[in-house]
């Protein structure tokens, strides 16, 4: 059985982290959620930073002692049996099919406004995502360089707007006001905020080209405080910058950061940090995506051929092409109007989630000891308490879980029964 190399240092691992999570939540949900609640929308993501700990805790123990190309499906299948690591990781390869053409496209659109050039928004989204695969054919660490180099640009820029408006508007403390946090209005936010704190289940699938597994642990804990650090500064920006009342807060809140630090250089400053943004998490998307569809194939539940590694790298190539394809392909038809792209949002946010639900379980079942149980029990909570509050767009994605778990259930039943009567006969 073909294993990937071990490639990837923790600084680049760290990166590689921060370009799965700093995607397109970072560009609009700072803006929406301010708009919503005004300065009180700090609590949301504060309880979004704070009730995502025990996740993140569960997927560090996995990752560390479990590295593998396939991730939450390895996990599952360790901790809960074949069929639901098989029901993980197709469903996982679903989210990350739709969610990185829809990525792409909602960066092209932004490109295409700043630039005034309309046709940059179906060109980007294919340019990008070429870009991607060929980075990630040339292997995992020329990939994860390249976002070493897009990701620290894209926080001097983000730091930089920041801290300059703040410097010159002044800091605007936030509130606790509960004139607009109702529970639905909470729950809301809430749940559009959570999509800003997930990847760290992606980047799980580049875990076995890490040439130390004991650095897992770090790597999220330093992801996780540069994240929280950046939102904590695009909502001091934007409370001391913008009124809660402009509608500009839902279609382009960078920019009006970036306007009231930079002048005249606001829009292409904008421009730079968008592709930065954009670039960084589709390329490690495409590198993550690569990984898993190799993962599930070397386990036999997708076509041999995408198991396939080139013998000087031990590179997955071949996996990699056709993700590629098959990614702009979607892009290209999304760009084009065929069908509404933010489906594809829809469809893949709340399967992010579900596969956290999935890694906790599995770190319920395979970790032992008094803080493995208080830990699994805060994720028990929180899962419950995400998907009661999120509604039906959370529930969706739960029930298609099971019912593709009990059609996989049912299939491999039958193939059994075949198999046994071919034995007989």
């Amino acid at each position: 059985m073909d294993k990937l190399q071990k490639t990837m240092g923790g600084t680049v691992g760290t990166f590689v982290a921060l370009s799965t999570i700093l995607g397109s939540g970072m560009m609009i949900l700072p803006g929406t959620s301010y708009h919503q609640l005004g300065k009180s929308a700090w609590i949301p993501w504060a309880a979004a930073a704070v009730s995502v700990v025990p996740l993140l805790y569960c997927y560090a123990w996995l990752g560390r002692r479990y590295p593998s190309a396939s991730g939450v499906a390895y996990y599952s299948e360790v901790a809960l049996g074949g069929t639901t690591g098989r029901t993980s990781g197709l469903l996982a390869t679903f989210a990350l099919t739709t969610g990185i053409p829809a990525t792409a496209i909602t960066g092209g659109r932004y490109v295409a406004e700043f630039s005034g050039i309309s046709a940059l928004a179906w060109v980007f989204p294919i340019v990008v995502l070429v870009g991607a695969t060929v980075a990630a054919s040339a292997g995992a660490n020329v990939s994860g360089k390249l976002q070493v180099g897009l990701i620290l640009g894209l926080f001097v820029m983000v730091a930089c707007t920041a801290v300059i408006v703040l410097s010159v508007h002044g800091i605007e403390p936030p509130t606790s006001s509960m004139e607009l946090l109702s529970l639905s209005s909470f729950g809301s936010v809430l749940t559009a905020v959570y999509v800003a704190f997930t990847g760290w289940e992606t980047v799980s699938f580049t875990f076995e080209e890490h040439k130390r597994s004991d650095l897992i642990p770090r790597i999220f804990v330093s992801s996780y405080v540069i994240v929280v650090v950046l939102y904590s500064l695009l909502l001091l920006g934007l409370f001391a910058a913008a009124d809660s009342t402009d509608s500009t807060l839902n279609s382009a809140p960078l920019l009006i950061i970036a306007e009231r630090s930079l002048g005249d250089l606001a829009r292409p400053a904008t421009l730079l940090l968008v592709i930065a943004c954009i670039s960084a998490n589709v390329f490690a998307s495409v590198l993550a995506l690569s990984r898993l569809v190799f993962g599930l194939s070397r386990s036999g539940y997708l076509p041999a051929l995408l198991s396939k590694v080139r013998d000087r790298d031990l590179n997955p190539v071949t996996s990699v092409v056709v993700v590629g394809s098959i990614l702009a392909i979607i892009a290209l038809l999304g760009s084009s109007g065929l069908f509404r792209f933010e489906l594809l949002f829809v469809l893949s946010g709340g399967i992010y989630f579900v596969l956290y639900g999935v890694g906790a379980a599995s770190f319920a079942k395979l970790a032992r000891g008094s803080m493995a149980r208080v830990v699994s029990l805060m994720c028990a909570v929180t899962v419950l308490l995400v998907t009661i509050l999120a509604g039906p767009s959370m529930w969706f994605p739960w029930v298609l879980f099971f019912l593709v778990w009990i059609g996989i259930s049912v299939l491999n039943r039958w193939t059994s029964k075949v198999e046994k009567k071919d034995v007989r006969v």
